[in-house]
């Protein structure tokens, strides 16, 4: 009975260990890593609880939104009230590109990405759109500041005007030109005479840039810190298929080969012991 024992103890200590050795021992292709990614996709594709989620953020900004401008009335304030907004996977869905990655077996690339920011596909994030029209109706003026690329400003505008997205123009669409750091971007906002009341993303990058290219210890830490800002001035969207978070894994995290991004994804995991 003991050796019986022993023996189950020995599996089950091998099983929850084969990964690690395979992982090290093992090459891990493009396809394998990319797979990991496919019920997040199916999540955001297929799931009610993703269009909950989005609709819920939206809802929750429009109520703070009129707050802000319930308040800058009381106020008397002169301000123009300016409302920031993220683009990929806040505004626009790029899961189909998500989903082209994993069924070709292929990694993020500037090339293949960019050629996705061209085609003028994506999709209108749930509520995202009414939204829009909501602050740019209710005197406030949208401003979509995105990392994409300025090189594909022109596609960007013709994706969001052909979804309808309201005020969209060369004056409200800030893309990226040397850094993903968003604060100059948005201080051509506050220079033109706006008040920035508040700010739309997927990423902890898009509210604040203290926490650009840390580690995700770094970043719990500043939203335990600031978590009354969360649904007032900051408006968050799910987005499980990537983002900063994944390179707060670990230091050097996206210089990683394969197998190590795999390894450093299940190292991470705080896993039940079984007792």
């Amino acid at each position: 009975m003991k050796n019986k024992a022993l023996a189950v103890i020995a599996t089950a200590v091998i099983t929850a260990t084969s990964w690690q050795v395979a992982a090290k021992e093992q090459p891990v292709t493009s396809a394998q890593l990319q797979n990991q990614a496919v019920l997040a996709v199916d999540w955001v594709q297929q799931s009610g609880e993703y269009r909950a989620l989005a609709y819920q953020a939206f809802n929750v900004a429009k109520m703070s939104f009129d707050h802000f401008k319930s308040q800058a009335k009381q106020d008397n304030s002169k301000e123009k009230l300016a409302v920031v907004v993220d683009l990929d996977e806040t505004m626009i869905n790029n899961s189909a590109y998500a989903a082209w990655q994993i069924k070709h077996g292929q990694g993020y690339s500037s090339k293949t990405w960019g050629k996705w920011e061209q085609a003028a596909k994506a999709k209108a994030i749930p509520g995202a759109i009414e939204f829009s029209k909501y602050i740019d109706s209710h005197g406030g003026t949208v401003f979509y500041v995105s990392n994409r690329s300025e090189t594909n400003l022109k596609e960007t505008i013709k994706n969001l005007k052909k979804l309808g997205f309201s005020g969209v123009n060369d004056k409200t669409v800030l893309l990226k030109t040397t850094t993903s750091d968003k604060k100059a971007r948005r201080s051509i906002i506050t220079d033109e005479g706006y008040k920035i009341v508040m700010l739309v993303g997927d990423n902890l990058d898009d509210f604040d840039s203290k926490v650009i290219h840390k580690s995700n210890e770094v970043r719990r830490d500043h939203v335990n810190a600031e978590h009354s800002l969360y649904g007032t001035r900051y408006i968050v969207l799910p987005n499980p298929t990537y983002g900063s978070w994944e390179g707060g894994l670990a230091k050097g995290y996206f210089k990683l080969d394969n197998a190590g991004k795999s390894q450093v994804r299940h190292d991470a995991l705080n896993a039940w012991n079984g007792k």
